[in-house]
């Protein structure tokens, strides 16, 4: 069996020959004479020969020492150098990760969130971008993007919840109409959102055809006030303004706060969301605890278990 050359003793040897003396590199390597004078013996006896002539306390190469040793510092460099690059790499995966998701998804279901992450990660360096559309989204870069499409780009896409649509509005609004469900949503203002123009190409959920699926007639469908952002038709809704086809996933916390109410049966049409990576990111093991999180975080029942 091949013996193991000891690093150790080389980097004490390179030492002393660069100083020329014991004490100046025991100094440098943080450790004591004896220590040093240890592992010159130690390589001595590795090499069965010896590396130095000791003349009146003081220390000098052999000729087979000297003529090898610049060879050796040179390969304590490159080791120096690799070790410094891998201890910036894993300085970099703990500090710095980029998300891109929807300012709405960002500011109604991220944000309350991501407090928690970020106490398991306390040295994360977190950019956090936001985007109102498809060609938005897909034209930056990022560690991992939050998206409800299926992207045509050459990364990762794995499936990571789902929400249903369900039609929500303020408690004094429905208190309006004798807080019976059919009469809310025949009578009160409609508030719409135009997904459209994020560039979505899913089953869009709107108020034709969730009023075809529940079988209730209605004329002004198309009247009411419209927002390009699902997180404004939820603040619109939380006011008072109207009744909101709601995404689960955004208004999650007003209905636990009382802000919103349910007045109708969940639309049929589930929406899908997805996490989309590079093939190969910088830091797979950041990247997958940020992913594990977003997976806890995720309610049970907007768990997507399959496409």
């Amino acid at each position: 069996m091949r013996k193991r050359v000891p690093l150790n003793a080389i980097r004490a040897f390179e030492a002393v020959a660069r100083n020329s003396s014991v004490a100046k590199a025991a100094n440098e390597l943080c450790v004591t004479p004896t220590a040093v004078s240890h592992q010159i013996r130690l390589l001595e006896d590795f090499l069965q020969t010896e590396l130095f002539v000791r003349r009146n306390s003081r220390m000098y190469l052999t000729p087979e020492a000297s003529a090898n040793l610049v060879s050796i510092t040179r390969a304590l460099d490159l080791i120096d150098d690799a070790v410094l690059s891998m201890n910036r790499a894993r300085a970099e995966d703990s500090r710095s990760m980029a998300i891109a998701a929807s300012a709405s998804v960002t500011s109604l279901w991220l944000m309350p969130r991501i407090g928690k992450f970020l106490e398991r990660e306390p040295d994360l360096e977190l950019n956090l971008s936001t985007f109102i559309s498809r060609k938005e989204a897909e034209g930056r870069e990022a560690d991992i993007r939050i998206c409800n499409w299926q992207s045509q780009l050459d990364c990762q896409v794995e499936p990571l919840f789902e929400e249903e649509i369900v039609p929500v509005c303020a408690p004094a609004l429905a208190a309006r109409f004798g807080n019976d469900p059919v009469e809310v949503l025949r009578q009160a203002p409609l508030i719409h959102v135009d997904r459209t123009l994020m560039g979505y190409d899913g089953n869009l959920s709107d108020w034709t055809s969730y009023f075809a699926e529940a079988g209730i007639s209605r004329s002004d469908l198309a009247h009411g006030p419209r927002f390009n952002t699902s997180s404004t038709g939820v603040d619109a809704a939380r006011a008072g303004v109207g009744v909101l086809l709601g995404r689960s996933l955004l208004i999650e916390q007003a209905l636990e706060k009382g802000e919103l109410v349910v007045v109708g049966q969940p639309f049929s049409v589930r929406s899908p969301y997805y996490m989309m990576t590079p093939w190969k990111p910088e830091s797979r093991a950041r990247l997958q605890r940020f992913k594990d999180w977003l997976l806890e975080s995720v309610s049970p029942n907007q768990m997507l278990h399959a496409i």
